[in-house]
């Protein structure tokens, strides 16, 4: 019984959400608004009650995703550093971070560790994979797409390796590299038209004047190429 009328007076102790008189008058609401708020008091507590849990949960939840970011990127540092053990170490970075960045770098590393060992078909299906996790607007896509077009440009996969640049050549800032590469192949391949599209579509991205850039060395050697098969 004590306890119960404990309960009751902490409860009369509460000051309703709305004041009987007053306080919403001064605001100047309409009359119908004023009773329906009042009528209405325990589901708009509620209501702000459900508000505030939810921004709780939500900050609770971007804390713990950003110390699993921190936590990924210690590791995948300590992986890229470590002396012993590296392929173990970053394919541990994959698997417990694997929603994280760190996770895309680690497979970029393991990718270049099979490049260095001369192992381009598991390079090449190690960069397939992290590709097939980029969006199209990640900074990561031209590394990406390089590394996969430059590896079956080694492997004399052309087409393979040409469609690769194309898709490079979408992406602002590549297509002048892109075209360049796109016309070395086609001009170890004997194409002569194609290698010069893509040459001179290359000194068309890259025309700029001397006093802003200075001389390319690229441009100098590409314009003796388009005049050695012109010449052809």
């Amino acid at each position: 019984m004590a306890e119960q009328r404990e309960a009751e007076r902490k409860t009369q102790d509460m000051a309703p959400l709305f004041q009987e008189a007053g306080l919403l008058e001064q605001f100047n609401l309409p009359p119908k608004l004023i009773r329906f708020l009042r009528r209405n008091q325990r589901t708009i507590w509620g209501t702000i009650a459900a508000a505030v849990a939810i921004a709780l949960a939500i900050a609770a939840f971007n804390g713990y995703k950003n110390h699993r970011v921190y936590k990924a990127a210690v590791a995948l540092d300590v992986a890229m550093q470590a002396q012993e053990g590296q392929r173990d170490l970053l394919h541990k970075v994959q698997d417990d971070f694997s929603t994280t960045p760190s996770a895309l770098w680690a497979g970029i590393a393991l990718a270049r560790l099979d490049e260095q060992e001369g192992k381009l078909d598991a390079a090449i299906q190690k960069y397939q994979g992290v590709r097939a996790r980029l969006t199209a607007s990640s900074q990561l896509t031209p590394l990406v797409l390089g590394k996969l077009a430059a590896l079956e440009e080694q492997k004399k996969n052309w087409d393979v390796a040409l469609a690769y640049y194309r898709e490079l050549g979408q992406i602002d800032g590549f297509a002048a590299g892109a075209h360049l590469s796109m016309g070395s192949i086609h001009e170890a391949q004997g194409n002569k038209d194609e290698a010069l599209a893509m040459y001179r579509k290359f000194l068309e991205l890259t025309a700029v004047t001397i006093e802003e850039s200075g001389v390319d060395p690229r441009r100098q050697m590409i314009l003796s190429r388009v005049e050695l098969l012109q010449a052809k």
